[in-house]
């Protein structure tokens, strides 16, 4: 998708984050915003700035995906691009309460079933639509701190490929970001992630390039890139890497609480 003038686009989590730095660029470039989120204060406020549509969803239950599909049909009659960008993140390890672990699966996997659902007849019927889905870099390798987060997104990465494989005949395209750490609110008070962490900015960029050229994969750090490959190639390597990036992040995020 080169050109966004004039196109359909509808963002989940879009009052802060990627979500509205994505929002603020394609409004630049012309596109025609819905813009959703949990946080309806908010949302308003921000799609107010962008005279964007605002529908306030929790992305976690169906009928309100299908809602905020229903209500952009309504209003532009087509959708040329949906984001599935919400998600939630905590540090848990694998003794959490269940529905903690039910909760950040309805919401970082659930709700893009739910929009692939909703979306993908619409696309179809037009004959040509474009989904993005925010996973993460734990997505590809491992959060430490999050067992459920990892988890999520390397089920948001799975989700995204099986789409990509069996949509992309269709003249439906499909890309899965995979950002490691950013600088947005998620991140606050982890040293560990503010040591890598780059301006949202730059995340926008590489999604407008990777969304030009039709690219399935949307990365943002070289080193994600380089451990990814390590780990299709030599996983006892990699994990033995991955295990050094542990301590250092523990040695890091300790000294912060100390």
């Amino acid at each position: 998708m080169k050109n966004f003038k004039d196109k359909i686009v509808v963002i989940t989590g879009a009052a802060s984050g990627i979500g509205w730095a994505l929002a603020e660029r394609l409004t630049k470039e012309g596109a025609q915003l819905v813009l959703s989120d949990l946080n309806e204060q908010a949302l308003v406020e921000k799609a107010k700035i962008l005279s964007a549509i605002a529908i306030p969803a929790n992305v976690g239950v169906e009928a309100d995906i299908k809602y905020l599909v229903d209500q952009t049909i309504l209003h532009y009659g087509r959708i040329d691009l949906f984001v599935s960008n919400a998600g939630i993140a905590y540090p848990a390890g694998i003794d959490i309460a269940i529905d903690k672990w039910k909760q950040i699966y309805d919401i970082n996997v659930l709700s893009q079933v739910y929009a692939a659902k909703y979306v993908l007849p619409i696309m179809l019927a037009q004959g040509s639509g474009y989904l993005l889905n925010t996973a993460s870099a734990a997505g590809l390798l491992t959060e430490f701190n999050s067992a459920p987060y990892t988890v999520t997104k390397h089920a948001s990465v799975a989700l995204s490929e099986w789409l990509a494989l069996n949509y992309k005949n269709k003249g439906i395209q499909v890309s899965v970001l995979c950002p490691a750490a950013v600088k947005t609110p998620m991140i606050a008070n982890s040293p560990s992630l503010e040591k890598y962490a780059i301006e949202v900015e730059e995340v926008i960029d590489k999604v407008i390039e990777a969304l030009a050229e039709n690219r399935f994969m949307i990365s943002t750090h070289a080193y994600i890139d380089q451990l990814f490959r390590l780990k299709g190639n030599n996983y006892e390597e990699y994990l033995q890497t991955m295990e050094k990036y542990r301590k250092e992040t523990e040695e890091l995020d300790q000294h912060r609480q100390s």
